[in-house]
């Protein structure tokens, strides 16, 4: 998503119970970046802005005036940033989870890709996950799934709430693409070198903790498929469709 949104460089510690809120070494990166001031009183990290907000800095004629002439813009009902940055990966984040609210996380795609994993960037809608006693209705760009956010499992990333590598790959094994998930998994797989097997089994065990079983029997398939090192040349869709029963799709 931007440069400076990378794998973690260290196998992550997951036990059976985090004891921990980040994984070592990614907490303490996040620290120690640099954050830009807000633009606007009141503002965030990264310039989406609650529309309440927003209209207690603009004034709601003048919010009203900036979105009638398009310099912002408002993509889900609640949450407004300048159209300027409209195509900003960590903005549209941002905003999706001032939509979705406090306890929201990042999840799926969107997570892996602020993990620095460039398979899942493609993927322009935000996936966001929510507590159950939160009722969000999703709508277009916005994925919202209801599931158990354990907070050990949550990280800060650039200043946004995100589950941990190894947890948004479980879940994209699960549930999301064949092709792009395998894909992530293979691409975090690579950049952690000798600490691949380590973070393999920690995949694997984060799978077979979920508490949704479903897709965990595809999930385990790929897991057997990716390969713990560069993925050589044997394309990862050839190999997806080769694992396939007769006639099964993807």
């Amino acid at each position: 998503m931007t440069a400076n949104l990378l794998l973690p460089t260290a196998p992550p510690e997951v036990p059976a119970e985090r004891r921990e809120p980040a994984p070592s070494g990614r907490a303490e990166r996040i620290a120690a970046a640099p954050r830009p001031k807000p633009e606007v009183p009141g503002g965030t990290l990264h310039g989406a802005l609650r529309r309440s907000s927003a209209e207690r800095a603009f004034g709601a004629d003048g919010l009203r005036a900036a979105l009638d002439d398009g310099r912002w813009i408002e993509p889900w009902s609640g949450v407004v940033l300048p159209s300027e940055r409209a195509g900003d990966p960590l903005v549209r984040a941002e905003a999706a989870l001032l939509r979705a609210g406090p306890h929201a996380v990042l999840s799926g795609p969107t997570a892996v890709a602020m993990h620095g994993c460039t398979e899942a960037v493609a993927d322009r809608t935000v996936h966001v996950a929510v507590p159950y006693d939160r009722q969000i209705r999703p709508v277009a760009d916005l994925a919202i799934k209801q599931t158990w956010i354990r907070e050990a499992d949550v990280i800060e990333l650039d200043g946004l709430r995100v589950y941990a590598l190894d947890v948004a790959l479980a879940e994209m094994l699960c549930t999301g693409e064949r092709r792009t998930a395998l894909a992530c998994l293979e691409q975090a797989l690579e950049a952690l070198g000798s600490a691949a097997v380590r973070f393999h089994a920690v995949v694997t065990e984060q799978v077979a903790r979920r508490r949704d079983r479903r897709g965990t029997r595809r999930a385990a398939e790929l897991l057997e498929l990716a390969r713990l090192g560069p993925s050589g040349a044997v394309p990862v869709v050839a190999r997806i469709e080769a694992a396939l029963p007769t006639g099964g799709g993807l």
